[in-house]
């Protein structure tokens, strides 16, 4: 018997100066902020498509707003499959792409962001072992240490409703009313090791720190970085 086909849905918007990374932007300019942006996504596309091949997931890049498909695909490459997905704020979105992949994947289904660089395909992987070898309320969660999180599977549709339910999307307290949620409605949520979203200039501090002590992770990012030097506001062109 073929193991569970899992789903793996890669969250994406188009890296537009002035649109994306709004609160990196303060520090280091609409321009650098998309460029980094673009890095970002084109090392957590690389990462995903990686695990996906190497383990059997299903993969799908959700982007916003409608008329970005043709940029999402100019920067993701032909092996990925593209649906629009925009039900209006973030939590009815998620819910609905969730949906989309378990009508397709019915053991499980995982979403991710594409601003945490730093993934790896063994966190991918153990967060899709969760649900491949789990019970139904089970839910995989990578949490963040902004009070949110960077990735989140679930093997059963009926708890998407709750967990995705109205809050203050992108808030410090994301995580803690995720997992409220999740107990009122009897869910076992497990939960891997912490990882950072990049979001600002915190974050992009700690970034280029652990960068150096992880030579051969997330080149994309490390080539954008490069000509963006420590204190400078604007990417340089490269010589």
């Amino acid at each position: 018997m073929d193991a569970p086909r899992i789903g793996l849905g890669l969250m994406c918007k188009p890296p537009r100066p002035g649109e994306t990374k709004t609160r990196l932007a303060r520090s280091v300019g609409a321009d650098a902020a998309a460029h980094l942006s673009r890095a970002f996504l084109t090392d957590c596309a690389r990462t995903a498509r990686d695990a996906a091949e190497r383990h059997g997931l299903t993969t799908v890049a959700f982007y916003r707003p409608a008329d970005a498909a043709e940029e999402i695909g100019e920067i993701l490459g032909p092996h990925w499959d593209l649906v629009h997905a925009d039900a209006g704020d973030l939590g009815a979105t998620m819910r609905a792409a969730l949906a989309l992949l378990l009508a397709r994947c019915p053991d499980g289904a995982m979403l991710m962001g594409s601003d945490v660089p730093l993934i790896d395909g063994a966190m991918i992987v153990d967060a899709s072992r969760i649900l491949r070898d789990g019970a139904t309320r089970d839910v995989a969660l990578i949490p963040s240490p902004d009070g949110g999180y960077c990735l989140i599977g679930i093997r059963w549709a009926q708890a998407a409703a709750p967990l995705f339910a109205p809050m203050a999307w992108g808030g410090p307290d994301v995580l803690a009313q995720t997992l409220r949620r999740a107990d009122q409605q009897r869910l076992t949520v497990r939960s891997l090791a912490p990882l950072r979203d990049i979001d600002d200039a915190d974050d992009l501090a700690w970034l280029r720190g652990e960068l150096t002590t992880r030579p051969d992770a997330a080149p994309a990012t490390r080539a954008a970085l490069a000509v963006l030097p420590c204190g400078q506001s604007q990417p340089q062109s490269p010589r």
